[in-house]
């Protein structure tokens, strides 16, 4: 008979290898397509010339772009080959260990300046580092907490090998919001971190799901809108998503900075390329 731990490895493995299966991969954004933005956007906030000023002047104050806020995404890592033992590892050197990390990173949302909103267990033990296997409904039992951090927290949040900004594969969303967008936002980062609304499970909600949540409340993000959970499983579903909402919104401001990351480990690959 099988025991517990091995059945939900096999179930973990199974919903991976569907979210990745050929059939199952979401398809790159086609730039040429109608419903996708112009790619040759300036990527400023606002658009530039006469019209766009005309165009602000006959847009209401809670429409206008008033700021930015800014998505921090960290690819999960590995120590590449031939790194093994000078780069560290931390946790588990094991099938289920190394999955977890290469395919882990963290997502972040830095919603005003120098305050970024993680979802994260409040004790990082049982099946994958998650805590709780499914999440738990009465929130007495939940293992999770939204933490505000400031930027240069939230890159090394993963272990102090990634203390070096510059050797992370990091990418980077910029979404212009309007005072409404960002009253709601503030509104929901004061609100999480005083009670979180769910639990942080591994077949449930996670950093990427939640921070996809977050931004669906604001009305920042099209692509899912029911069973989060799922369809933003991984932190790379994540960027998959926000990149289609991306090139859609290209020619409003959305920016995307990129950046490859240190040999000396191995990132986890993206589904299609993250073009900005």
């Amino acid at each position: 008979m099988l025991r517990p731990i091995t059945i939900l490895l096999l179930l973990a493995l199974a919903l991976f290898a569907w979210r990745n299966a050929p059939g199952g991969k979401p398809n790159a954004p086609d730039p040429g397509d109608k419903h996708n933005a112009d790619r040759t956007g300036t990527g400023h906030h606002r658009p530039s010339g006469t019209a766009a000023t005309a165009a602000d002047t006959r847009a209401t104050p809670d429409t206008r772009i008033v700021d930015s806020i800014r998505v921090l995404c960290l690819y999960g890592s590995i120590p590449a080959k031939g790194w093994r033992g000078r780069e560290p590892m931390y946790g588990p050197n094991s099938m289920l260990g190394r999955m977890v990390k290469l395919h882990g990173g963290h997502v972040t949302i830095e919603y005003a300046h120098d305050r970024a909103l993680s979802f994260q267990p409040v004790h990082y033990n049982g099946f994958g580092g998650a805590g709780h296997i499914m999440p738990r409904s009465n929130e007495k039992n939940f293992n999770a907490c939204f933490r505000i951090y400031n930027e240069k927290r939230a890159w090394n949040v993963l272990g102090n090998y990634y203390n070096n900004v510059d050797s992370l594969r990091r990418a980077v969303f910029i979404i212009p919001v309007t005072a409404a967008q960002q009253h709601k936002l503030d509104s929901l980062a004061t609100t999480y971190t005083k009670l979180p609304p769910y639990d942080y499970a591994f077949f449930g909600m996670r950093c990427a799901s939640a921070s996809y949540q977050f931004l669906s409340e604001a009305g920042l993000v099209t692509e899912y809108k029911h069973l989060i959970w799922m369809n933003v499983f991984t932190t790379r579903d994540f960027r998959n998503a926000l990149y289609k909402d991306y090139v859609r919104n290209r020619d409003k401001g959305w920016r995307l900075e990129t950046s490859k990351g240190s040999v000396s480990r191995k990132w986890e690959k993206d589904s299609f390329l993250l073009t900005p």
